[in-house]
């Protein structure tokens, strides 16, 4: 520090010293970003989870009641490692263990309900 200073600054110590003004505005800003950005997406995808978990919920109990009972109990699951079911999978409830019924997919919609032939 120089001696032109006042008495009051020349013990003084800058933590960000070395740093210009704009850097310090600059990462302020970029976190102010980061923290509207993470505000922003994170309702919009805890909505779309909430609604595809519903919509599958609902197309898994009209594929249980078409190709089971109405009393037998569905659950869903979103599986991503499953190469086979990679999506939504419908599956019914019994006593001896689930039972796959549907593969809904990555977007859950309608069941496809194919009656079962005697034969």
């Amino acid at each position: 520090m120089d001696d032109d200073d006042p008495i009051e600054l020349r013990g003084a110590v800058d933590d960000d010293a070395g740093l210009p003004a704009w850097e310090r505005r600059r990462r302020v800003m970029r976190w102010v970003a980061l923290i509207a950005l993470i505000g922003m997406l994170l309702p919009t995808a805890v909505g779309t989870y909430s609604i595809a978990r519903t919509t599958a919920e609902q197309s898994c109990r009209l594929a249980v009641d078409f190709y089971a009972n109405e009393r037998t109990p569905s659950r869903v699951a979103f599986e991503l490692l499953s190469p086979e079911a990679m999506g939504w999978t419908c599956y019914a409830v019994t006593p001896s263990g689930d039972v796959l019924v549907a593969l809904l997919g990555l977007i859950p919609g309608a069941p496809r309900l194919v009656p079962r032939t005697l034969s």
